[in-house]
């Protein structure tokens, strides 16, 4: 029978497999200093400590800053998408933010976030607080400005990859956003009507948000001369520029009024329950009765 490892063994264990990583990786980047940058044997073995700080952590810097900055994106896009394809997101986002935020408990707040489709479904689909429902319309406004900006380049990247050139003028830039616009809130109203693949639909917009960073990216690292970009072309134009806020002002309420209206048609049905449960048990309907 094997028997258990003294509390000195696993130390000397944990030990020997320190030494054996430390050694392949000096093995390994006096090898790189040797046949890739043709040093001499011992200049290379002396010119391990700056290869590794100059070469590897540096280079790995941009490496770590655009992959930290894709998962960022990646994940507050995700986490849109689950509140947009889910029609309790709102109420879900207020139980967590006063349940476990509020409370200190952040990263179980920030899991049930990551996981907001997975959350059970509570019993109403708006929000409880007057607060909540300011800070959800809120919320809404904004990440329908982000995805009017970001869709419209989505769109206009689209086009110029495929060859078509489309014009930026002052109908256009109108109609760019538009179509953008609707690409997220089709999604929402998927929901609205308890569409089962609303979740399905909506998870393509963080993949086309990842396509259009890392395209970006590369353009701007290889500094193409033919990428072409929505925004550029809009601000160099103070009349564009003044039309597309202008419009981007009324197009990002229109996904705050819906919701509103929902909210508002939903609260009515309730409020129809309650009275039928009400006018059905003479008893709850005397105790619900004010003095």
């Amino acid at each position: 029978m094997s028997q258990e490892s003294t509390p000195v063994e696993r130390q000397l264990s944990v030990t020997r497999r320190r030494n054996t990583l430390l050694v392949l990786l000096m093995l390994w980047t006096f090898l790189y200093n040797v046949l890739i940058k043709q040093q001499e044997p011992v200049e290379a073995f002396f010119g391990i400590l700056d290869t590794v700080s100059d070469d590897f952590v540096m280079g790995a810097l941009l490496t770590v800053t655009l992959g930290s900055l894709i998962v960022l994106v990646f994940g507050l896009t995700k986490l849109y998408t689950q509140m947009i394809a889910n029609v309790y997101s709102f109420r879900i986002l207020e139980t967590i933010v006063y349940e476990d935020l509020c409370r200190g408990r952040v990263r179980t707040g920030l899991g049930r976030l990551l996981h907001l489709q997975d959350q059970p479904l509570p019993d109403r689909i708006f929000p409880r607080r007057p607060t909540s429902i300011v800070f959800c319309s809120g919320l809404i406004y904004a990440m329908s400005w982000i995805y009017v900006i970001l869709f419209s380049e989505a769109l206009f990247f689209v086009s110029w990859s495929a060859g078509v050139d489309l014009p930026v003028n002052e109908k256009n830039v109108l109609l760019l956003p538009t179509l953008a616009l609707a690409i997220p809130f089709s999604a929402r109203v998927m929901a609205y009507l308890r569409y089962p693949y609303a979740q399905d639909y909506a998870d393509f917009m963080p993949g086309a948000l990842f396509v259009l960073l890392l395209v970006a990216a590369l353009g701007y690292l290889f500094g193409s001369p033919d990428q072409e970009f929505f925004l550029l072309r809009v601000t160099r134009n103070d009349s564009y520029l003044f039309s597309l806020l202008t419009n981007g002002v009324f197009l990002a309420f229109i996904p705050v009024f819906f919701e509103l209206m929902f909210w508002m048609f939903e609260l009515g049905r309730d409020a129809e329950a309650v009275e039928a449960d009400s006018a059905s048990d003479p008893a709850t309907s005397i105790a619900s009765t004010p003095e």
